[in-house]
């Protein structure tokens, strides 16, 4: 019950987040947050059905713990956002393009895929694909170099996981 709950308000907490619907004043605006709460609430209730609450570990865990990575994850972008600016506005352009199969030692998927979006997220580097068998993922970086900060990144994931 307690990943249920966490799943809801995270999931309403974003909505609240992307929506701005805190003002009850007006009642289409008491409409629209009623619509916000349905939604989250649906959403949990099909998460559950499908057994993702139960498949994926700790997921309440992972959820409380998400807020200092998400800080950090902010900064890596606000950095990468920078450095591929400067290189595609640079005359010479200074960029040296490579593929990488990165190896990660996540335990769960959900982790897995929290570890893919946050390199495509980052500016300069995609995850092209995820090899579960060979437990690596391919990814296209803009430039050379790449290697330490996904192991960084990756290190910050598998953190995630575990419990403090």
């Amino acid at each position: 019950m307690l990943r249920h709950l966490t799943l809801f308000l995270v999931l309403l907490a974003f909505w609240v987040l992307l929506s701005g619907q805190v003002d009850f004043s007006q009642s289409h605006q008491r409409y629209l947050f009623g619509c916000g709460l349905v939604s989250c609430a649906l959403a949990t209730l099909v998460a559950a059905r499908v057994g993702f609450l139960y498949e994926e570990g700790d997921f309440t865990g992972i959820a409380l713990r998400q807020g200092p990575y998400l800080v950090w994850l902010l900064g890596q972008i606000l950095a990468s956002n920078l450095d591929v600016a400067r290189r595609v506005w640079s005359p010479k352009l200074d960029i040296s393009p490579e593929v990488l199969r990165i190896p990660y030692e996540t335990e769960t998927d959900l982790a897995t895929v929290i570890y893919a979006n946050s390199i495509t997220l980052t500016p300069g580097t995609v995850s092209v694909m995820i090899d579960e068998e060979r437990r690596e993922i391919l990814i296209h970086a803009l430039t050379k170099g790449k290697g330490p900060s996904l192991r960084q990144m990756h290190d910050r994931v598998r953190r995630l996981e575990k419990k403090a």
